[in-house]
Formats: structure tokens, sequence, C-alpha cells
């Protein structure tokens, strides 16, 4: 026994530890773009401007002027220098299984290749060659991840077994990076997308079922007679709303503005496209700021629940049930509660986001009575902070910016 306390018991503690702390190394937080700016703006100066944006990953696509060994390398080549990685995107991909090695073949070695782009949201007829092509990739690049997005809940009958759930069983949730999917919020004549929540909840309750890692995309464009340019506040919800819902890489679509897109005429996004800063690059660069900071905890939970508060109901969403953690005082006030859990600690986090992108809000949160303590995790610098937490009465009262979150640790008794 002596023998076992001195020698053996230290060992698998610090195998403990080593697994844990490799775990959270290989855990990364990581925020993309979907559409990187053209051939002609693949420069050093826009891709120095890109970097001061906290942006990790440029994804290039079919649809771009990029799709060459020469301009891809290009990418490749100031990405490094930068600091960014590239979804590389090259027709062999639809190809012959020897034209597939070869593309593999030929960007594997780029310290800058972060992934292999597949396809955008192939339909049901076109999922098992996905499949096929995303195992093939994974299987010849291990380190980098095949890159597959999946359409949202209203362009597919049933949709999340026939479609999401088959994709991740025919992928396998072994192999499977991220399971990515896309939905955009802001229709034209200020509508926003009614199945906007209900997407966000299948994406949700899929990933924490297979254990799979969930990414989504952010809109940063307008569509003429389609969807609408974001304001600065229906940028930050939609920031919010993804975290609350657990989205682990979120990816703005769209950076650089496309053109040349037949009847689908582009509005402004963050960079013009005469490759000039709009007024969304400040904004842009300050979520992704923010989003990196909470990201660093936000990588570790899991968002076990979500609930809505307020006088109606989105579709997908459900009241907290009366012993929730924290609720609204006011039922009728409009807020997204999540709790998370810590899969490596187990503790407690709560995510409360102001569901209004046109209003400000002050809010009081009636707290149960197993909390000992609230700290929030700001997204201006992660470090824990006091809250205005009156314990007597049970009350957290704070204040929100349209469409602001706040990430707050819950010390609870049990």
């Amino acid at each position: 026994m002596r023998f076992f306390l001195k020698r053996i018991l230290p060992a698998i503690l610090w195998l403990c530890c080593f697994h844990v702390s490799a775990q959270h190394k290989d855990d990364v937080f990581s925020i993309g773009i979907f559409w990187p700016p053209v051939w002609k703006h693949t420069t050093d100066e826009q891709y120095r401007i890109l970097s001061e944006t906290h942006v990790d990953i440029v994804q290039n696509v079919s649809s771009t002027d990029l799709n060459t060994p020469e301009k891809n390398f290009r990418m490749l080549d100031l990405a490094q220098k930068y600091g960014m990685k590239v979804y590389v995107s090259d027709p062999r991909v639809t190809g012959s299984e020897e034209e597939i090695r070869a593309m593999v073949d030929t960007y594997r070695n780029h310290p800058a290749t972060g992934g292999y782009y597949i396809r955008d949201e192939p339909d049901s007829t076109m999922l098992d060659w996905a499949i096929k092509t995303y195992r093939l990739i994974g299987q010849l690049d291990t380190a980098r991840n095949p890159h597959v997005n999946l359409f949202p809940d209203f362009a597919l009958e049933n949709y999340e077994k026939g479609y999401v759930e088959r994709w991740i069983e025919g992928v396998g949730k072994e192999n499977l990076r991220y399971l990515s999917f896309d939905i955009y919020p802001y229709k034209r004549n200020g509508r926003f997308e009614k199945s906007y929540y209900n997407n966000l909840d299948i994406i949700r309750r899929a990933g924490l079922k297979y254990h799979v890692k969930t990414a989504n995309y952010l809109q940063s464009f307008g569509i003429v007679d389609i969807y609408r340019r974001p304001t600065v506040d229906e940028m930050r919800l939609n920031v919010y709303s993804n975290l609350a819902y657990g989205i682990k890489n979120p990816v703005w679509f769209c950076y650089a503005t496309p053109t040349g897109q037949g009847s689908q005429v582009f509005m402004n996004s963050v960079i013009d496209s005469l490759g000039q800063k709009t007024n969304l690059y400040e904004p842009f660069k300050a979520f992704n700021a923010e989003m990196k900071t909470l990201g660093k905890t936000l990588i570790r939970l899991d968002a076990n629940e979500v609930y809505h508060s307020g006088d109606s109901l989105w579709m997908g969403t459900q009241l907290p049930p009366a012993d929730f953690v924290v609720r609204p005082q006011d039922p009728t006030s409009k807020v997204i509660l999540t709790r998370f859990k810590d899969r490596y600690d187990g503790k407690t986090y709560v995510m409360l986001v102001n569901k209004s992108f046109q209003e400000p809000a002050q809010v009081a949160f009636r707290v149960s009575a197993e909390v000992k303590k609230i700290q929030q995790i700001p997204a201006s610098d992660g470090k824990p902070k006091k809250v205005p937490f009156d314990k007597k009465a049970r009350l957290l009262t704070e204040t929100f910016l349209p469409g602001e979150g706040k990430l707050y640790l819950l010390k609870t008794r049990h």
C-alpha cells in the first residue's frame, strides 16, 4: 500500500491531469470568414487588415475566383504571415479518389492549411457523396478539417433525423470536426426568420447527443429583396444568441462583398467590392474580440438547457421552469437563458441575453437558493468579477445593450 501511495497513485494522477490539460489544449474557439478577399484584393495590405479583426480561419469556397493552386498558395502564404489558417478550395475535390488524393498532397504540407472545402449546403441527394468525400479527406489528412456546411431546416423535409443525424452518423461522430450549418435571421422589410431559434436548438441538441462541436454562420451581409443589411445591434444579437446555443466556431458571411452572383445582388459587407472598410468593420472587429475572450471559457462548456422568456415565444423555444436557477422577475422580459456545464470540472455557468435588437434592457433576475456566489466573466478581459447580486432578496439586476449577452459563473451549494 505504501508503494502504491508513493509511486503508483502520483503517476495515475499525473496522467489524469495530463489528459485533461491535453483536452484543454486541443479545444480552441475559432472565428472564421466565408468569402475572402477576391483575387485582385489578395494582397498583403488586405490580409493585414483582416488579421487585425481576430479572425482565425479564412474559408475559400468554389464560387470565388480563387480556386487554383496558385491562388490558394497566395492565400496560404499571406495567412501564414499574419497568423491565420485557410480552408483551401480546389475543383479536384469533386473528382475521382485519385484526384482528391492529389489535391490533399498539394496543400497538406503548408503550415497555414487549416482545412479543405468540400461543399456548401448539399441537399439530401448529395449527402452520401459529401459523407464519402469527407471521410476520405479526413483519413488522408488527420490534422486538418474537411469542410461541409449544412442547410437550415426550412430547406428540407425530415431535417433533424433524415438530414442532420444522417450526416453525423454517416461521417461518424468520431470523424466529424464540426457540425456546421447556416441560418440568417434578418430578412427584408424588418422581418426576423421565424425558425432561427429552432435551427439553433436542433444543432445544439445534435452536438450534445453526438459530442460534436458546432459551427454556424453569422450575418454580415444583405441581399437586395431577400435579406437586409444588419445594424450593429442586430449583429450583436446574432453573436450572443449563437454563443448562448453553444456554437464553438462562428463564421461570418460575408467578409468581402461578393459580386457577379447572378440575380443575387449583395449590399456592402465588412469590406466593400473595392477593398475598402465599411461601417461594419469596427463592430465586426469588436464583436470578434468579445467572442475570442469569452470563447476561452465557452469552449469548455456544454449548453445543456436553453430557455426563452417573454410574452410570446418563437418556434422551437420554451419558457424556463419555475425552479430554474436564474429567471427574470418579470416574465415578460425578453431574455434567452442558458445553463452551461463545464465538461471538465462540472462547474455551472449561465448566459443571459437581451433578445431585443432594438432596445437596451434592465432586467432583475431571481436567483435560486442553491446559488452561493455569482461572478461575471466579462467580454472585455475574461477575468471573473463581482456582480450586483442582492443575496438577501435573491436578485441579480443587470443592464444590457440591444442583443447583448453576459456570461456568469455560479457557485452552488452542491
